[in-house]
C-alpha cells in the first residue's frame, strides 16, 4: 500500500538509523507520528508500507544503539589479590577487546541495516558469512574469557554478547545464539550440581572418606590404587598456597597418587598458562579459584579459547553452593572439589581427592562427555 502526500516517499525509502527486526504488535512509536502527522495533513488515512515499517522498528530498537566500555574508575576487577602491574594488563585487554568489538559493530551495523533497504538488501554471500562468523568467534571467546573472570558482572560486556547473539540471527538464522553464548560450549554435557560437585554416584560402591578403624596405611594404598585406575598420565596442580602444595607435593613423591601419573606444581596461574602456551599437555588440572596471575577463571578461558579438552577441577576453600558451583561451571571449570583450611592433616583427605577425581571419570564416561 501507498502513503498519500510527499511524507509516503520519506516513510518509505528514508534513510533511519538501524535497530532490529519489527514484529508483530504496535507500530514503532516514530512510525506511528509520522502516519498521525500524514492523516492530519492529508485528511485521508495513511498506511504504512511492510517496508517502512521494518525501517522505523530498526530504528528504534536497542540493538543497534551504542555500547561504550565501562569507565576504568567504575570498572570493577573481580579478584583484589592481583598486584597493579597485574590489573593494568588485564584493563588494557578490556579495552582493547571493546575496542576491537566496537569496530566490528559499527561496520556490521551499516551491512544489516541496508539489508532492509528496498533494491539494496541482498542474501550475504557464503564467503562474506564465513568472514563475518570468524571474526563473530574470535570477539565472543574474547568477551567470555573477561566476563567469566575479572570483570564477571560488567554490563557493557553483556550487552556485546546479547549483540552477538542477536546479530548472528540476522546473518544467518540457524546461528542464532551461537557466538554470544554466555558460557562455555560443552558438547553432550547437561549441568546437574550434583555431578559438577563431583558427588558419590548412587549405589556406588565409592566410600567418601577413611571408615573409622582404618588408618593412613589404608587410605595410602586405596589413594593409590584409584588413581593408577584413571587415564591420567600428567597433572598440574594451580594454588598460590605453597603449604598445600608442599602436602600434596610430599604425597607424591610418597607414591600416594600411583607409579603412572607425573603431578607438576605452579604457584599461579601465569606460570600454568605460559606452560600451555608452550606446549605442556596435561590429563587433568586442579587449581584454586584466587590465585595470582588472573585466577582460575582465567585459565579455564586458556583453556576454552584454544579447544584444549584437560579437565579442569576447582581445589578450592569456597563454600560448596548452588551459586558458586553455577559461576564456576559456566567459567569453564569441569569440577569443584571444596576443602577445609586444614586439608592434608591426615590421609583421607588425599584419599577423598581422588575419590572425587574418580566420580568426575565416572560421569564422563557414563554420559560420554566430549571430554
Amino acid at each position: 500500500m501507498k502513503l498519500y502526500g510527499w511524507w509516503g516517499v520519506v516513510l518509505s525509502v528514508g534513510l533511519v538509523l538501524p535497530g532490529a527486526v519489527y514484529g508483530q504488535g504496535k507500530l514503532p512509536a516514530g512510525a506511528a507520528q509520522a502516519i498521525k502527522k500524514v492523516t492530519k495533513e492529508s485528511g485521508k488515512k495513511a498506511v504504512l508500507s511492510p517496508g517502512a515499517r521494518a525501517m522505523h522498528a530498526l530504528r528504534e530498537s536497542p540493538m543497534f544503539r551504542s555500547i561504550k566500555p565501562t569507565r576504568p574508575e567504575q570498572l570493577r576487577v573481580f579478584f583484589p589479590e592481583l598486584e597493579n602491574l597485574q590489573k593494568k594488563a588485564l584493563l588494557a585487554r578490556y579495552y582493547k577487546t571493546m575496542e576491537d568489538f566496537t569496530a566490528f559493530k559499527r561496520e556490521l551495523d551499516v551491512r544489516l541495516f541496508y539489508q532492509t533497504l528496498p533494491g539494496e538488501g541482498r542474501p550475504f554471500a557464503q564467503q562474506e558469512k564465513q568472514e563475518i562468523f570468524k571474526q563473530m568467534g574470535d570477539l565472543s571467546s574474547r568477551i567470555r574469557a573477561l566476563k567469566a573472570g575479572p570483570f564477571r558482572a560488567d554490563p557493557a560486556l553483556a550487552r556485546a554478547l546479547d549483540y552477538l547473539n542477536e546479530a548472528a540471527g540476522r546473518v544467518e538464522p540457524m546461528f542464532q545464539n551461537m557466538f554470544g553464548s554466555k558460557e562455555w560450549p560443552r558438547g553432550k554435557r547437561v549441568y546437574q550440581i550434583s555431578e559438577f560437585m563431583l558427588e558419590a554416584p548412587k549405589r556406588s560402591v565409592f566410600s567418601s572418606q577413611v571408615k573409622e578403624g582404618r588408618g593412613a596405611w589404608f587410605a595410602y594404598s586405596r589413594c593409590r590404587r584409584i588413581m593408577e585406575s584413571l587415564p591420567v598420565k600428567k597433572v598440574a596442580v594451580v594454588n598460590d598456597d605453597p603449604s598445600l602444595l608442599a602436602i600434596l607435593e610430599h604425597w607424591y613423591k610418597r607414591g600416594g597418587f600411583g607409579s603412572k601419573s607425573q603431578w607438576v606444581f605452579y604457584g599461579s596461574a601465569q606460570a600454568a598458562q605460559r606452560a600451555i602456551k608452550l606446549g605442556e599437555q596435561f590429563d587433568l588440572i586442579l587449581t584454586d579459584v584466587l590465585v595470582p596471575g588472573g585466577g582460575g577463571p582465567l585459565l579455564a578461558a586458556e583453556l576454552r579459547q584454544r579447544n584444549i579438552p584437560t579437565p579442569l577441577i576447582a581445589l578450592t576453600q569456597y563454600q560448596p553452593n548452588k551459586h558458586t558451583a553455577a559461576w564456576l561451571y559456566s567459567a569453564g571449570f569441569d569440577g569443584m572439589i571444596s576443602i577445609s583450611p586444614y586439608f592434608g592433616d591426615c590421609g583421607g583427605d588425599m584419599l577423598l581427592l581422588a575419590q572425587k577425581i574418580q566420580n568426575y571419570f565416572f560421569y564422563r564416561n557414563l554420559h560420554q562427555w566430549e571430554y
